[in-house]
């Protein structure tokens, strides 16, 4: 189940994007240790695990009259703030399956990718550790 958010230009009365957002984990897989170091690197041992909490974008979209003026890397930077300094939900990670052509965008808003075995596909299962964006 996921919530959906509406960004409107009220003098327009145009939708400028919207997102949506619903939980999700990051599950080990023993085939990815790789994957699971690089996750686990900056999490003490004592509090490593199986899985972690996480959020994920499930849909995000920017009209294309707003596109190109920062809006979703706007959305992306607001989610990571609720998430990392307002405690709206625990979860240190936020995780988007990206569409292959959504990549480069995801990667230049600090996501990577958790695994190379879908490189291929039409969608990239990508994550973003909140832990690099706590603001004091």
């Amino acid at each position: 189940m996921a919530v959906t958010y509406l960004l409107e230009y009220m003098e327009q009365n145009k939708t400028a994007a919207y997102f949506s957002l619903l939980a999700d984990k990051i599950i080990f897989n023993p085939d990815e240790k790789g994957v699971w170091n690089k996750l686990n690197r900056n999490i003490p041992n004592s509090k490593r695990r199986r899985s972690y909490p996480a959020v994920k974008v499930g849909r995000l979209a920017v009209n294309e009259d707003y596109s190109g003026q920062g809006l979703g890397t706007f959305i992306l930077d607001n989610i990571k703030y609720a998430f990392s300094n307002v405690k709206r939900l625990g979860c240190r990670f936020i995780t988007v399956d990206a569409l292959k052509t959504a990549v480069p965008f995801y990667e230049r808003n600090g996501f990577q990718c958790i695994t190379e075995s879908d490189k291929d596909d039409e969608t990239r299962l990508m994550f973003f550790d909140l832990k690099n964006f706590i603001t004091e």
